[in-house]
């Protein structure tokens, strides 16, 4: 048996609205210490931003725990390339590249023949096709 005394259920409806509230509060008080960077997203607990310096983030991921309570982790883009959530995000000089983005181990298969994944899926493996790239099937 288990009892939660802190918190939200997960996949409870009360979750992602207490989510969204709690970290509102975290980035207004961010914002109170740090000017709001020219591009900030977030969707739940994860944040792409777009700053000028490294030095401004990092210092920000310092604050951030001690507002929130919370840890976090800082991702930097590689050659101008980002993956946020299942994007692939790509920073061109005046403009931003949106493309699916899977991770380079993922084989672009069902792992179970039992599972519920449609059968289109399914079939690749019986097929013999293999991945030619991150993005795209033979």
């Amino acid at each position: 048996m288990y009892r939660q005394i802190d918190g939200v259920a997960m996949g409870s409806p009360l979750s992602v609205l207490f989510a969204n509230f709690f970290m509102g509060t975290v980035e207004k008080g961010v914002f109170n210490c740090f000017e709001k960077p020219s591009i900030y997203a977030r969707y739940i607990d994860d944040i792409i931003v777009k700053v000028d310096y490294k030095a401004n983030l990092t210092n920000s991921k310092y604050v951030l725990p001690e507002i929130s309570g919370l840890s976090f982790t800082i991702e930097f883009s590689q050659e101008n390339n980002l993956p946020f959530l299942d994007i692939l995000v790509q920073q061109g000089y005046s403009y931003f590249k949106t493309s699916v983005y899977t991770k380079p181990i993922n084989p672009g298969l069902c792992l179970n023949g039992m599972s519920e994944c449609p059968q289109r899926y399914k079939k690749l493996h019986h097929q013999g096709l293999h991945q030619k790239g991150p993005h795209s099937f033979q």
